[in-house]
Order: structure tokens, then sequence, then C-alpha cells
């Protein structure tokens, strides 16, 4: 998104209850960038993807062997970064003559997210009993916040009780320009082949 310098922490948490009672929990943060003229960097301790609408390729680098990978963008490609908001209510069909799945979107209150307005809905999906050999109704809960200043979602959370819990949230969030040297390729860097 041009014109919109951001420079955040995106945290993803996952826990999944078994049926003994134990959890799995997996934590992961991931530091993103995006300055002004649209180039973005996402960043992890393994290495990081740099997309550059300037130069028109991505980049991606691996920290521990100080390589890269150079991707040309084609003319029609589309960079997602975010999900958006809301959507409208909608009712799927499960094919072969299953019951329906049905999706009830409802637009939440605007509140802030770590300083940052964001506009919020709520998508419960019903899963009748018999369509995965379920013997009752299944809720998956999908709750997403987005922020029309910055174009980004900055927070979610999936609750599904066939997976467990999936969140989402963009922390520290800053909007001053990044630092430029963040979407160059870091010198002892060499090129890599896919």
């Amino acid at each position: 998104m041009v014109g919109k310098p951001v420079s955040a922490d995106e945290v993803r948490h996952t826990e999944q209850l078994l049926s003994d009672g134990s959890r799995i929990r997996h934590d992961e943060t991931e530091h993103f960038y995006r300055d002004s003229l649209g180039r973005m960097r996402t960043e992890s301790a393994t290495g990081a993807l740099i997309y550059d609408p300037v130069t028109r390729c991505t980049y991606d680098l691996t920290t521990n062997r100080k390589t890269y990978i150079r991707i040309p963008n084609s003319e029609d490609s589309v960079v997602t970064i975010a999900a958006a908001a809301s959507r409208s209510s909608t009712t799927t069909s499960t094919g072969h003559g299953k019951p329906e799945s049905a999706t009830v979107t409802e637009e939440l209150a605007s509140q802030l997210v770590n300083g940052v307005s964001a506009r919020g809905a709520r998508l419960t999906t019903t899963i009748p009993a018999g369509t995965l050999g379920n013997d009752h109704d299944l809720k998956v809960v999908n709750e997403r916040w987005y922020s029309d200043d910055l174009k980004l979602l900055v927070k979610s959370s999936n609750s599904d009780p066939r997976f467990g819990l999936a969140t989402y949230e963009l922390t520290n969030i800053s909007q001053a320009e990044p630092d430029p040297a963040l979407f160059q390729i870091p010198a002892g860097y060499t090129e890599g082949h896919r």
C-alpha cells in the first residue's frame, strides 16, 4: 500500500486441546515492515521475504546461509497481506445430499487494537450434524479486526472445535517510515537458485 508506512510485530498463537486433556501450543512472532513506496518485508529468525513493487521482484533471504533467491513478479501478480474484515452472509452446500453449512456475519463495533482504530466482524459457520460424521452441530467462529487507516488486518481469531484456536495480532505498531536498508539485499549475501 503506497503512502502507508508501518512497522509491527506479527504475533501468532495456535492451541489445540486433545481428548486426554493435554494441549499443544505453538507461538510465533515475525516482524513486518512496509514503506511509503509499498515495499514490504516479513522477517523471522530464519530469514526474510522482501516484496518490492519498485524492482518488480520478491526476494527470499535465508539467514544461516546468507543467500537469497530473486523471484520476478508478473505484471498481474497480486500480493495479499491481510484479509478483508467483512463479508456478506453466505450459505454453502457440502454436496452429495449432505446438509448445508451456513455462515452468518455480524458487524462489530469499532475499537482500538494496540492503539489503532479497527472495524470488526464475527463470522460464525455452523456445520450441521452428520456433515462430517459429527453427532451434533459444530460452530466455527472467526473474528477479524481491520484498520482502514493502515489497510491491514490487525487482529483475528479462529475457533474451530476440530482444530483448536488460532490467533493473530499486530503489536508494537509504528507508522514511522522504516529504515530503507530493510528493503535491500544485505551485504555478504549471494544469489542462490530455486
